[in-house]
């Protein structure tokens, strides 16, 4: 009985002190790393959406750019605002013929808008009749306004916007513009679109496998936001300014995946990532998750190894108790 006692306490001993250990260090980073793995897949998909957003508008305004309808039109709205203006029974006969056609392009592409402005600046079309239409852009009101920078460098090539905001729509857009030439390749004008901000919000908000705490969020070169926060009720959008270890290593260039603090402070599994070759923006994509969240099954093993060597640690020292207890009633009772 003796034997059997002492060869019972070494496989629980052996179990306590060597087997749990062994399962714990082996199971532990396997589940760590399955939970980094799966964070890193979701930060590389959305990096290659996003990118590819850009990629399509990038070839989608050259195009339009280069479209007879966009050509034919241009100069004959710009010939007709300039001698009559907008109101002009010439200006609403070229409107009448080339609009319709253009609306066509505008819905199709899902822009907010289409402009047309000529090589002076004059925004001399819009399918939307916005606050852009009939002033002129090297000169006027809105030269020194984002969609003036715009013009400025979209004469020579296609330019992009950062975000900026839409007082007609009251969101955010994207503008993008290319220069028109005639057949001969001389310079028209540009043809500017307003792309909404809601194209890449689709993008963000799908957080499929993310769980409860799970977030997808754009930070710009100036740690400003440029996507809405799950956890802000108000808009965060240029708003909102994120300077966490994790934004300041991928506007450093870095893509790594680590558990840091972010902006609301509390711990996170942050997978970072510049977002490359977005021309004009500069842009870093973050994926992340609360720590508690993203390594539960680290926590559960842990609490399931802890209550199941307390369990049989107890029922152990309750059975070497009782054993004992009973041989020392025997011992006694033995003693004359």
């Amino acid at each position: 009985m003796y034997r059997i006692l002492v060869a019972s306490s070494i496989a629980i001993f052996t179990f306590l002190v060597i087997m749990g250990p062994l399962t714990y260090r082996s199971l532990i980073p396997a589940l760590e790393f399955e939970a980094k793995n799966h964070l890193i897949s979701v930060r590389e998909i959305k990096k290659m959406q996003i990118q590819n957003f850009f990629y399509e508008r990038y070839g989608d305004v050259h195009v339009l750019a280069k479209n007879p309808i966009v050509v034919q039109s241009l100069p004959r709205f710009s010939n007709a605002f300039k001698s009559a203006g907008l109101d002009s029974s010439s200006y609403k006969q070229v409107d009448t013929y080339y609009g319709p056609l253009l609306e066509h392009y505008q819905r199709q592409y899902g822009y907010q808008n289409i402009l047309l402005a000529d090589k002076d600046g004059n925004v001399v079309f819009g399918v939307k009749r916005d606050e852009y239409l009939g002033t002129n852009l090297k000169t006027g009101v809105f030269s020194s306004f984002t969609i003036g920078e715009v013009f400025k460098e979209g004469l020579n090539n296609i330019k992009f916007s950062d975000l900026t905001w839409c007082e007609e729509t009251k969101d955010f857009i994207f503008l993008g513009a290319s220069p028109v030439y005639d057949l001969s390749n001389n310079l028209l004008g540009l043809v500017v679109v307003e792309i909404p901000f809601s194209k890449i919000d689709h993008i963000l908000l799908q957080r499929d496998g993310l769980g409860e705490t799970g977030e997808i969020y754009v930070v710009g070169e100036d740690n400003f936001m440029r996507s809405k926060s799950r956890f802000l009720k108000q808009n965060t959008i240029l708003k909102l300014e994120i300077d966490t270890e994790a934004t300041k290593d991928a506007l450093a260039g870095h893509t790594d995946i680590k558990v840091i603090k972010d902006y609301r402070n509390i711990p996170v599994l942050s997978a970072y990532t510049p977002l490359e070759n977005l021309r004009d923006v500069t842009w870093v994509l973050l994926v992340e998750i609360d720590k508690k969240e993203a390594f539960y099954a680290v926590l559960a093993l842990k609490t399931k190894l802890i209550i199941i060597c307390t369990i049989i640690a107890v029922i152990t020292i309750i059975y070497l108790y009782f054993y004992f207890r009973k041989r020392r009633l025997q011992s006694e009772l033995l003693t004359p």
